[in-house]
């Protein structure tokens, strides 16, 4: 419930007894430090009413209502709420606390933190979500202006609750994803992520007859409520779960579909280093019984001097450099980074000369993106060779 405490005193018995005060009160704390127009506040407020003086009428609400505030002792300039060129204001100040600033106020600090510090953005993120209660002045009806503010604070608590889940399930920590999501649920209970999130986390766990239970729990709830069946996405990692088998055995239709590429087309394969290093291994097996078909390619970036440039300015020259191989690299090709300042390639060309023209033409396009940076790319080509008896990949320099 909406509260109101000064000097230790709780007024929100007295703030509430008069409701246009009260009413007042909240509009001017909901658009906090913005002037507003006494004709605007009235027209939001009290749209049916007929005030044949609104600005007198608004004027003597706030009079009664810095007299609620307890602020008839304070002078014009010393109070919080402030009358400038004919307009009101409900002005923040330090001595004044206000707990929907404050959660605005956690979310801005973990999405900061979050580029540096991963264990103190989920617990800012936690924190956030922990002070969520609901509906912004949710014992208040009947107001559009309300919607804004309500649809905001809202999306504050869902995002901080995504980007936490997003964070421990990179670190496979699925026993905290469900309690983030428990929370979550207590407030949303049709946001279809927080419930993917969920069953993702309880087959992480171990749970799967759980993970199963909360699916079918799911679908029943958005066909009674909503009248709609669950996503194609919800769906899909259902069926990647459990698995979808008919009375006929396997359904290959649903596993060609699932073996479908969903990249861009005709770009290349962006991955990360173990899926690299599997595709690769795959390869070399491959050049047992077929001779060798594929090149790597080592792509690095450095200053003249081959020494790396600062931290700002290398994370620039790479997020060119990847956005470059995205765009210039043909289908089938394969690209992962391997270092800060690399990138490692896998080229089916028919000889190292082919391979060499492509990196060459990479080369020549990075320099004339970058002309000025003063950062240099350099590249290597190596043949993936045959396996050691299927024990490791053998790179010739």
């Amino acid at each position: 419930n909406f509260q109101v405490i000064c000097n230790g005193n709780d007024l929100t018995d007295a703030l509430s007894k008069s409701l246009k005060v009260w009413e007042l009160f909240k509009y001017l704390l909901t658009f906090r430090d913005d002037l507003m127009l006494p004709e605007k506040i009235i027209q939001s407020l009290w749209p049916e009413a007929d005030y044949v003086d609104p600005k007198r009428t608004l004027r003597a609400l706030v009079f009664r209502l810095r007299k609620a505030l307890e602020l008839e002792e304070y002078s014009e300039t010393d109070s919080l709420i402030v009358s400038s060129r004919g307009c009101y204001k409900f002005e923040t100040r330090e001595c004044c606390t206000i707990d929907v600033v404050q959660f605005e106020n956690l979310f801005r600090s973990a999405c900061e933190t979050a580029r540096y510090d991963t264990e103190k953005a989920i617990d800012l993120f936690g924190q956030a979500v922990e002070m969520y209660k609901g509906d912004y002045l949710s014992e208040t009806h009947g107001h559009d202006w309300l919607i804004p503010a309500r649809n905001y604070y809202r999306r504050i608590f869902l995002q901080s609750v995504y980007e936490a889940c997003e964070m421990l399930k990179e670190q496979k920590r699925y026993q905290e994803i469900t309690g983030f999501c428990e929370a979550a649920f207590k407030h949303e209970l049709y946001e279809e992520e927080l419930h993917l999130f969920y069953i993702e986390a309880l087959a992480g766990t171990g749970k799967l007859k759980q993970a199963r239970s909360h699916y079918e729990y799911v679908k029943d709830l958005f066909e009674r409520e909503l009248g709609v069946q669950p996503s194609s996405v919800l769906t899909k990692v259902y069926r990647m779960l459990f698995g979808e088998i008919s009375r006929t055995g396997l359904d290959m239709n649903y596993i060609k579909d699932n073996l479908k590429e969903e990249t861009i087309p005709n770009g290349p394969l962006l991955c990360d280093r173990d899926f690299f290093k599997a595709l690769q291994q795959l390869e070399s097996r491959r050049a047992e019984r077929y001779g060798p078909r594929n090149f790597l390619g080592l792509l690095t970036l450095t200053l003249p001097d081959h020494t790396l440039p600062g931290q700002g300015k290398l994370e620039e020259g790479m997020k060119q450099l990847r956005h470059l191989l995205l765009s210039d690299l043909r289908k089938g090709d394969v690209i992962t980074e391997w270092g800060e300042a690399q990138f490692l390639l896998s080229l089916p060309a028919i000889s190292d000369k082919q391979a060499e023209i492509a990196l060459t033409r990479i080369q020549k396009k990075y320099s004339e993106l970058s002309r000025g940076c003063g950062m240099v790319l350099h590249y290597k080509i190596m043949n993936i060779l045959p396996s050691e008896n299927g024990k490791r990949i053998q790179l010739r320099m």
